[in-house]
Formats: C-alpha cells, sequence, structure tokens
C-alpha cells in the first residue's frame, strides 16, 4: 500500500519466483513471518543477483539482516524483541535522507552484530548500533527499522524508488 501512495510500479515476488529472465529496476527485500533457513538461502540469492546486476537493492528488517549475512556479516538474537517507534541518528550523508534524525517504527527479534567491511553504517540509535547501512560502492542499502510505517520512513522509501529510476 505504500508504495502505491508513492506512486511507484512494482511486482511482489517470493523469493523463489525470481529467475536469471527477471527483469527489474530494483529490489525491496522485505521482513519475514517465520523463521525458516529456506528462505534465507533464496533470500541470499536474491542479494547476489542485484549485485551482480548493479541494481539498487534496499533491504528492510530481515532484508537488512540477510544483505549482512550475503556478505559475511552476523546476526545475533535479542534477549527481548524490539517492537515500537524509536528516534535514529543519522551519521552520515547519504542518498536515502537528508536528516540528522529520524522517527521510525521498529519490530525485529535479531540485529547486525557485525558489519561487513564493504558496508557503513550510516545511522544508529540507543537500541540498535546499526540501523541504516549502506554498501561502500554499490546502491545496496538496509534499515533495521520499518521504513513503511512511519512518515520519516515514507521519505527513504521514496528516496530508494528515485534511485530506481535512473
Amino acid at each position: 500500500e505504500c508504495l502505491n501512495k508513492l506512486g511507484a510500479q512494482y511486482i511482489v515476488r517470493k523469493c523463489d519466483e525470481l529467475n536469471d529472465n527477471s527483469t527489474y529496476d530494483g529490489v525491496i527485500l522485505s521482513g519475514r513471518t517465520n523463521n525458516a533457513k529456506e528462505m534465507n538461502v533464496s533470500n541470499i540469492q536474491i542479494v547476489k543477483a542485484a549485485y551482480s546486476d548493479d541494481k539498487p537493492l534496499l533491504g528492510i528488517c530481515y532484508g537488512a539482516e540477510i544483505i549482512a549475512l550475503t556478505f559475511n556479516g552476523s546476526l545475533r538474537r535479542l534477549n527481548e524483541r524490539i517492537v515500537g517507534e524509536n528516534e535514529i541518528n543519522v551519521k552520515e550523508d547519504n542518498m536515502l535522507t537528508n536528516r540528522k534524525s529520524l522517527n521510525v517504527f521498529e519490530s525485529h527479534g535479531y540485529y547486525i552484530a557485525r558489519l561487513p567491511e564493504e558496508f557503513t553504517c550510516i545511522a544508529d540509535s540507543s537500541n540498535c548500533r546499526y540501523e541504516m547501512i549502506e554498501h561502500r560502492k554499490r546502491q545496496i542499502f538496509g534499515t533495521q527499522f520499518h521504513p513503511e510505517v512511519s512518515r520519516d520512513g515514507m521519505e527513504i522509501l521514496r528516496n530508494f524508488i528515485n534511485l530506481t529510476k535512473n
């Protein structure tokens, strides 16, 4: 629904529905509802395809975690899920927002414990060391929070969609 509000043209695909003949301008890798390890394998292939095709990629929550895993980062389970609104601090200039702080919604049970070398942290919070990450050379981004739930987050989605049009 939020992509419709932003005027984006998109197709929702399950991770096992993509193939070498798929044409796309960018990928949004969303959250998940179950912890099936098979999903990780399929979603890692999506991240690798976007990387090799040099397409913009935005990983949201679980999507950010899969990006980190794909590039040899690591995850840890939280002792207690983080759920609710949170203010994050934007530390680095980036293509998704020019704000210095964002009010966002979070709902996650894991976190990125070790950031891959190819990535930089562009935002953090008191709850999470890596709220937003960005590949150093490609248009690959991850948000530990859910941008689709807040007004500030919608700006991130809008700017990502604009990247896919270039």
